[in-house]
């Protein structure tokens, strides 16, 4: 810092060679300006023609939102809302019902034995057991993705029936909102409605990612006040036990989940939960090799955003394009990974509230029940250099937010991965 206000106007009026740190003469200082001034002009994308991108759009402006775009607006400004007010803490009543489950904090691990693991499944299928026969509202049974592999969820959705509406029906059976956004699917089936029913849930639940799917929130609220609500997952299990929900962990789950359909199908006939004649398709979307659809004609946008278009608009109609292109092609591999954040967030639930798919992978689920930014640039290194994934080919896309990009470096790390493979 200078001291003096002349010689610090001395020193402004005196370029300096940036190599040298010397003074340079008033030829030399105006070469100098004048190179600087051209490298530091704004410039944009390279377009086709290798020209400057901010040079065609300079003189547009984006046209004021109209009602439809403010609407679209006000959607993403509740979601942005919602993602915050999920992280604040709050103190929890001392009178809620669901107390007993909250999580237990294990100073040491802990493995049920034998003895134990045959004592707590016959507690929890017992209780269950006494919850369906006394179930007089029907019950509905929510399959998540994790339920894929099992021969018994299997049996159970091949035993439905859609040939009429589940409304009335003893008994529905229905996919969870995680198992459908790996399906190829530009519109959302019909969801059923459950709000007094006993509610059995297969899988395992996660915050911030039912949070992103729209998935059954409410309703598990719902459930957990009103002691209905049966969550059962990897050796534990969530049920009513007296007056309050309780956690009984060391349970084997095969086991339960046979005492489910076992007692469900005594309750009568068990119906499709997705709509009259919707079976055969979503069936074969989640377990079979569906045939090809239309390919869809490329993608393209007109305009830019503003009026009635929201910029949200463009990743929702991609994603839609990208369901559009599997269906298309069954046995290519297509799929999207999301990271964790305020952006992306907003993004997914857009998506849904689309009525579109997420087109996730078994991978992309857990990596949005853990929340964490680290998985998405772990998942990128898997597939660029790691084989038989680097080898495959396919559609593969990362939707990743401004944070992981600076923070984790996840451009850079993406660079040198397609360079050194």
């Amino acid at each position: 810092v200078c001291p003096h206000p002349c010689v610090a106007r001395a020193c402004r009026d005196r370029p300096i060679d940036p190599v040298t740190r010397r003074s340079t003469s008033a030829a030399a200082a105006a070469a100098m300006s004048n190179g600087n001034g051209a490298s530091l002009k704004k410039r944009g994308f390279a377009d086709m023609e290798r020209g400057n991108s901010f040079e065609s759009v300079k003189d547009k402006k984006v046209k004021a939102a109209d009602a439809e775009g403010a609407a679209k607006q006000a959607q993403v400004n509740d979601l942005a809302k919602d993602y915050v007010q999920e992280y604040k803490r709050t103190i929890p009543e001392e009178d809620k019902p669901f107390v007993g489950a909250v999580p237990t904090l294990l100073k040491k691990p802990h493995i049920a034995s034998p003895t134990e693991t045959v004592r707590q499944t016959n507690v929890v299928s017992k209780t269950i057991t006494r919850l369906i026969e006394t179930a007089s509202e029907g019950v509905h049974i929510i399959l998540a993705h994790d339920a894929r592999p099992s021969q018994v969820a299997k049996g159970l959705l091949d035993e439905c029936t859609d040939e009429s509406t589940s409304k009335g029906a003893p008994v529905i059976v229905s996919f969870a909102l995680d198992w459908m956004n790996t399906l190829p699917l530009a519109e959302a089936p019909k969801r059923p409605d459950t709000t007094k029913r006993l509610l059995i849930y297969v899988g395992t639940p996660g915050k911030y990612l039912s949070m992103c799917i729209k998935s059954y929130r409410g309703r598990f609220d719902s459930a957990f006040k009103e002691d209905r609500l049966i969550v059962l997952c990897k050796g534990a299990c969530m049920l009513p036990m007296g007056t309050q929900e309780e956690n009984v962990y060391g349970v084997d789950e095969a086991a339960v989940l046979q005492t489910i359909v076992t007692e469900a199908r005594k309750k009568g006939s068990v119906f499709w939960g997705h709509g009259p004649g919707t079976k055969a398709a979503l069936m074969q979307k989640a377990y079979g090799y569906p045939s090809a659809q239309a390919v869809p004609k490329p993608l393209s946008f007109s305009g830019d955003a503003g009026g009635s278009v929201n910029s949200f608009d463009y990743l929702v109609e991609y994603v839609k394009y990208i369901n559009l292109v599997k269906q298309a092609k069954p046995s290519l591999p297509v799929t999207n990974w999301y990271d964790t954040g305020l952006l992306v967030s907003v993004m997914q639930g857009r998506v849904c509230q689309a009525g579109v798919s997420l087109l996730t992978d078994q991978d992309g689920l857990a990596m949005l029940r853990d929340a964490s930014i680290g998985h998405i640039i772990s998942k990128l290194n898997q597939m660029i250099a790691v084989e038989p994934y680097s080898t495959s080919k396919g559609v593969y896309n990362f939707f990743i937010g401004d944070g992981a990009c600076r923070l984790n470096g996840g451009v850079e790390l993406t660079m040198h991965l397609m360079e050194g493979y």
